[in-house]
């Protein structure tokens, strides 16, 4: 255990939390797909595939690869890739083969991984965020490993499917990832479990692994959102409406993924597991990325404008750092874009572009709840919070302070705001956004 370190590291995300910024000289490696310069070393004459559909699947491999890492979607020179790539490596110890596999971690808010036939492995942070320790890791590593070893994204091309785009997909949605057979998904845990005693690592934490991508902890976040935001229970969306409001239709994919999950842990039961250890590389460092992970996911569930999910991390990681500015400024954040589409009368097109991320949990009740409720009933939630915060952090946090001033600009009126517009120019005069009130101080006087 590490007590008074992981101590530490709670007091380290305490009080705020700067997001990773990318940054530096960029890694050969990230460079080499960045080019899309994927080189695969494959024989399979027993697939009956020539030099062209070998060809074929690597400019394929290359193509997405290289869409992924341009994105701006792959952190690098970040403080969790290494950690990450040290438990990587105490597993391929192991093995004579797997040299060629490279570890990255990746913005994707899904609680997944994907490996590349060129040994390309991708861990999303959604995935650090939620596992409870080293050897949940490592299982889900040597997973993605078992594929790479037993070349499951080569088959699948050879058998007239689509690697590329399920790899990807699988980085965004945890669903995608059944689009390996389950054949393949079974031998790849037989191949974890195997790897991680031989690691060191205890393998009866691939079934927890397991029972956590299983599990649905959107229903607590939504009680911590409405806990937070003082809306009854009595008044969210009930099962039914939150279904007509999202639409009934959703993918089968949806619905059978938890059975087969479900199969898969039960056959990992099944097999003759052995006690390890929890952490072969450090519990310290596995709490801290985890920690900045938890983040990282309330950072990108903003970035990508998906301000439900945003609100209820947000809440969720504010029971724990009840003291945390950014926290409190991407709740406030979050429920003034609501309320500003909902102004505008565009929170339907919003909530619809991220509906596949509501479609299965309690996030969905509160969707239905945002899509229902009247202008003045989301302003009021806006304005009481934002009134809270912004006497708390109005002069050291530029994000409230800019908040407020729009906020105010949108539900009362330009001259307001101005008020607002001039407290952000007199506390931040070097702030990102002075340009802007400054703007909006001389639109607004000229008039």
């Amino acid at each position: 255990m590490c007590f008074f370190s992981c101590f530490a590291l709670s007091a380290q995300f305490e009080m705020n939390y700067a997001p990773i910024e990318i940054e530096g000289e960029i890694p050969p490696r990230f460079y080499h797909s960045l080019k899309g310069k994927t080189k695969i070393d494959i024989v399979l004459e027993d697939e009956g595939m020539g030099r062209r559909k070998r060809k074929e699947f690597s400019t394929t491999t290359s193509f997405t690869l290289r869409e992924i890492f341009l994105s701006g979607s792959i952190y690098y020179n970040d403080p969790c890739t290494p950690y990450v790539r040290e438990v990587t490596e105490n597993l391929l110890e192991t093995l004579q083969s797997g040299k060629n596999v490279s570890v990255f971690v990746g913005r994707f808010v899904s609680p997944n991984a994907a490996i590349w036939q060129d040994g390309t492995l991708i861990v999303n942070v959604g995935l650090l965020a939620k596992l409870e320790n080293e050897a949940q890791l490592a299982f889900v590593l040597a997973h993605e490993i078992a594929h790479y070893e037993n070349k499951h994204p080569f088959l699948q091309y050879a058998r007239k499917q689509k690697p590329g785009n399920i790899q990807k997909r699988a980085l965004d949605n945890l669903k995608a990832s059944l689009a390996y057979t389950q054949q393949n998904e079974c031998s790849a845990d037989t191949f974890a479990l195997e790897l991680l005693e031989r690691a060191g690592y205890d393998s009866r934490e691939g079934a927890r692994a397991v029972e956590l991508l299983m599990k649905d902890k959107k229903a607590e976040e939504t009680v911590y959102v409405t806990q937070l935001l003082g809306v009854k229970q009595t008044d969210m969306c009930d099962d039914l409406k939150a279904q007509t409001h999202m639409g009934v239709g959703h993918d089968v994919a949806e619905h059978f993924a938890p059975v087969m999950l479900a199969e898969r842990k039960a056959k990992i039961d099944a097999v003759k597991t052995t006690t390890g250890e929890l952490w072969r590389v450090s519990e310290r460092d596995f709490e801290r990325v985890k920690g900045i992970a938890q983040f990282e996911v309330v950072e990108n569930n903003f970035r990508e404008a998906d301000y439900i999910s945003t609100l209820c991390e947000a809440a969720k990681l504010k029971n724990t750092y009840p003291e945390n500015q950014y926290l409190q400024e991407k709740i406030v954040e979050s429920l003034f874009q609501l309320y500003h589409y909902k102004k505008r009368g565009e929170e339907g097109r919003l909530l619809k572009m991220n509906q596949g991320n509501y479609s299965t949990n309690d996030l969905s009740h509160l969707c239905c709840y945002i899509k229902s409720a009247d202008i003045e009933t989301l302003q009021k939630l806006t304005a009481t919070y934002l009134k809270e915060q912004y006497e708390r952090y109005g002069t050291v946090s530029e994000t409230i302070a800019i908040t407020a001033a729009k906020y105010t600009a949108l539900a009362a009126g330009k001259a307001a705001a101005k008020a607002h517009f001039r407290h952000y120019m007199k506390y931040f005069p070097k702030g990102k956004h002075y340009l802007y009130a400054e703007q909006r101080q001389t639109i607004d006087s000229s008039r």
